[in-house]
């Protein structure tokens, strides 16, 4: 089990997080969303062993918060509490994720619950990313949704979720993260009171499948508004040029002053809602420009995306168009340490993903990306054979006819 502390004296509660390294990317079409329905599973307190309810209860009288959260690397469960119950919330985490058994009637209860977040997913704009990485990486690994397939939603055992949990919740899958108003040496002597019982035999966990294949993807609708995302495959997250991916996101639509914010919303005034963003797995990378647009619009939209990344390309971002996004970039770190929550989720995603998450050392790193190292990326990323593109409103047919 890895452990990682972040002292903050100054803080009234403490936060703590669980991080189990199991997510979609490590399922195959046949038990796509297992991750998510163990969550479900393991997550509501009607399911607990009776000791673990009273215990969780206990801790929801006094005032802690208590989440749990899938995505396609890992699994979290986390508790936000006051500091007097540090060591009531450590034993309710190490109960939680050392649990390797389920019972019928919890499987057979979240089975619906699944199925009508299922519908809700996909009638939403929230399926839009992972519409992206699907169109990314089709039916392995990053490309598989989280919340699963339909039809294994329906056929989940109880054998199969436990067959899972004996695989991956296991001591060297896991991490124990915390913040707040502690010191290494109670903590460390709290963890391993309960967790120094948690033991199972190493188990083979296969390295995740991973088939690059760009394409295009639709949700055709009836409404007069497109969702459009267009994405370009760029880095992973152990890259060196990650930093320089997202510097070159913020200056294409970061803010107010970037590139097709100005081209497309103020110049032109074709969308309101105008962004660009990067983001990093383990595996890949990619870099995607939202734009939310009238469909009568959407061709002209794409144009103008388009000749923007061109220009880019041909002549490069300008050095006072980076020190903005830089300056932007940092406001952004400096302020994750005024929020407790999303530090912790910084700090627990590095963790899966074999980093050590410092804000003053991400600020160095965004500090040292040079001009040039920009624009090589924009070279080497904006290709029509990096390019994949996802809309929420056209059909299949109009998206093609775009490109």
């Amino acid at each position: 089990l890895q452990i990682k502390l972040k002292p903050q004296p100054h803080q009234r509660t403490v936060n703590l997080g669980m991080y189990i390294a199991h997510g979609a990317k490590d399922e195959s079409p046949d038990i796509n969303g297992i991750a998510h329905y163990i969550e479900h599973v393991l997550f509501n307190p009607a399911h607990l062993p009776r000791p673990t309810k009273k215990l969780l209860q206990h801790l929801l009288e006094v005032g802690a918060l208590y989440e749990a959260y899938t995505s396609k690397e890992y699994t979290r469960f986390t508790i936000t509490c006051l500091p007097e119950y540090l060591n009531q919330s450590i034993q309710l985490l190490y109960e939680l994720g050392s649990n390797q058994r389920v019972q019928n009637k919890a499987v057979e209860h979240e089975r619906p619950i699944i199925l009508h977040e299922h519908k809700m997913h996909f009638s939403s704009t929230a399926v839009m990313s992972e519409l992206l990485d699907h169109a990314f990486w089709g039916d392995r690994s990053l490309g598989l949704f989280v919340i699963g397939r339909k039809e294994n939603i329906q056929r989940f055992t109880k054998q199969e979720l436990e067959q899972r949990l004996r695989q991956f919740y296991v001591p060297d899958q896991a991490h124990l993260i915390a913040m707040g108003p502690i010191e290494m040496e109670p903590f460390v002597q709290i963890s391993t009171e309960h967790f120094g019982q948690w033991t199972s035999s190493r188990r083979s966990v296969p390295d995740p499948l991973l088939e690059v294949e760009p394409s295009i993807s639709s949700l055709p609708t009836a409404q007069s508004r497109v969702e459009l995302l267009v994405g370009y495959l760029a880095v992973p997250f152990a890259s060196n040029d990650r930093y320089a991916v997202e510097l070159l996101a913020d200056i294409l639509g970061g803010g107010m002053n970037s590139r097709l914010f100005m081209e497309l919303r103020e110049k032109r005034k074709m969308a309101y809602l105008v962004h660009a963003y990067a983001f990093s797995y383990a595996l890949d990378g990619y870099l995607a420009i939202k734009v939310n647009c009238d469909k009568a619009d959407l061709p002209k939209v794409y144009a103008v995306i388009q000749e923007t990344l061109e220009r880019i390309k041909n002549d490069g971002v300008q050095e006072e168009e980076l020190t903005r996004a830089k300056s932007t970039r940092t406001t952004a770190l400096l302020r994750v340490l005024e929020n407790s929550s999303q530090h912790l989720q910084l700090l627990g995603r590095h963790a899966v993903l074999n980093d050590d998450f410092f804000v003053d050392l991400a600020v160095l790193h965004i500090a040292s990306v040079h001009v040039d190292q920009v624009n090589r990326i924009a070279r080497e990323i904006f290709t029509h054979n990096g390019l994949a593109i996802v809309a929420l409103g056209p059909n299949e047919d109009e998206l093609l006819h775009l490109i």
